[in-house]
């Protein structure tokens, strides 16, 4: 529930901060694509980046709770457990969690590997100076 709760938050900042922040705005330029987080244990999300916007929607990009048609997502980040998916997004030092949480095999990465060094930048930007 705690990862399923943090992704709805995230999905909420990135929305406002493509509305609000002209640095959050640049790096959003020229990107189109759609990235899903999710876990093997259910929890999901997807987040489509297109026209310098994010949208954020429950459920895989696949499978949609609701809203939108389905589609495939260019890159899915899939937690092994969605309390390591907590764990991940809450450490102190993301990269290293996440980088760390890929070489044990808990976190998966499936599409192009670049968007998700891409999203790590984007998402330092909403976060706690």
């Amino acid at each position: 529930m705690r990862f399923k709760l943090l992704l709805w938050i995230m999905g909420f900042l990135l929305e406002r901060a493509s509305k609000n922040n002209a640095k959050f705005q640049n790096k959003l330029a020229g990107k189109e694509l759609t990235l899903e987080i999710s876990s093997e244990d259910g929890v999901a999300r997807h987040f489509i980046f297109r026209q310098q916007r994010i949208l954020s929607y429950p459920g895989r990009a696949s499978a949609p709770a609701f809203l939108g048609g389905a589609h495939e997502p260019d890159v899915t980040i899939r937690f092994r457990k969605a309390s390591c998916g907590f764990k991940t997004f809450t450490a102190k030092d993301k990269q290293l969690a996440m980088m760390g949480g890929i070489e044990d095999k808990k976190i998966t990465i499936e599409g192009n590997s670049l968007y998700l060094m891409w999203f790590q930048g984007l998402a330092s930007l909403i976060g706690p100076k």
